[in-house]
């Protein structure tokens, strides 16, 4: 078994793989620099400042904290994800994730049977847009849950029976 340190590394590792593999894709010219090129120009150089946003988010692909950062995310805008009248009645109740930390199960609920219903029908619509979010196939399943029912199993001598039917949702 990998300890905590050792998961976190090879977590990095895969998170700056991807990020090259991403930044390969872009074409880079390569040029042979002379004495007058090395002065500062007008334009951007390699020897300028770096942005705090983009040092941001090099430090969170290489953790591997990308994830994390991107749940983090649909937690704070699901109601520009699913909408505002859908974010009224879902919520987000967790995020598991795989032993990877590549990838996980979103756990939404309803406060309805109906909601619940509505949103299964959803799923395709909702996992594209959470694709676009997060990135695709990060988000393997999304289990949807309908409302909690009170118990109606008090004291020592409750009855065995079948208990309240759909009375909630």
């Amino acid at each position: 078994m990998l300890n905590k340190e050792q998961h976190e590394f090879l977590n990095s590792l895969l998170s700056r793989a991807r990020a090259r593999r991403s930044a390969s894709t872009r074409t880079r010219t390569t040029t042979t620099w002379t004495s007058e090129d090395l002065r500062s120009g007008p334009g951007p150089d390699e020897r300028d400042p770096a942005t705090l946003s983009g040092l941001i988010d090099r430090l969170v692909v290489n953790k591997g904290w990308d994830l994390k950062v991107a749940t983090g995310r649909i937690h704070s805008q699901w109601a520009n994800v699913v909408g505002p009248e859908v974010a009224d009645h879902v919520v987000i109740e967790a995020f598991s994730f795989d032993p990877s930390g590549q990838s996980g199960v979103l756990v939404v609920r309803a406060d309805s049977t109906a909601w619940a219903t509505q949103i299964r029908l959803m799923l395709s619509t909702i996992q594209e847009r959470l694709d676009e979010e997060v990135g695709t196939g990060r988000i393997t399943e999304i289990i949807v849950n309908g409302p909690v029912a009170p118990s109606w199993k008090h004291g020592l001598r409750s009855v065995q029976g079948r208990g309240p039917r759909d009375t909630y949702g």
